[in-house]
């Protein structure tokens, strides 16, 4: 039993000596690379509670009022401007991918056909054809 008990001494002593080598490497660890820890929630008195429920009644009665002065977002005028540009100067990529659709959604294409190349080809036409006019509007 004694070469029992001498073999635990040595094995407790082992993991005491690898928990402080693990401490000073955390240490050093640390210094180089700070640790962030959470912090407990603070908690809420009950007269900030309440100052907060007549903070929130009173945002809901004023604000009809907020809401009636703001002012209305203009329109985004690049969408109308991308329709034109399809309509007018991508007339034939636009017509080339409404063909495309048009058979796959009929079932005449080949299998797993899909129209992608077409959609590419009218997108570029009229990104090319809005965008210098969408950046006239702007400045």
């Amino acid at each position: 039993m004694s070469s029992s008990h001498s073999a635990s001494v040595e094995i407790m002593e082992g993991r005491e000596q690898e928990q402080q080598s693990q401490g000073f490497l955390t240490s050093i660890a640390s210094f180089f690379l700070p640790t962030a820890h959470a912090e407990s929630p603070a908690k809420v008195d009950d007269k900030e509670h309440d100052g907060e429920e007549k903070e929130e009644a009173d945002e809901a009665d004023g604000g009809q009022e907020e809401e009636e002065e703001e002012e209305e977002e203009p329109e985004d005028p690049a969408p109308a401007i991308r329709a034109d540009c399809q309509d007018s100067e991508c007339a034939a990529p636009a017509k080339h991918f409404m063909h495309c659709q048009e058979k796959v959604e009929a079932g005449k294409g080949w299998h797993g056909e899909d129209c992608v190349e077409e959609l590419f080809h009218l997108m570029h036409c009229v990104d090319a054809c809005a965008a210098p006019k969408v950046f006239k509007k702007l400045a």
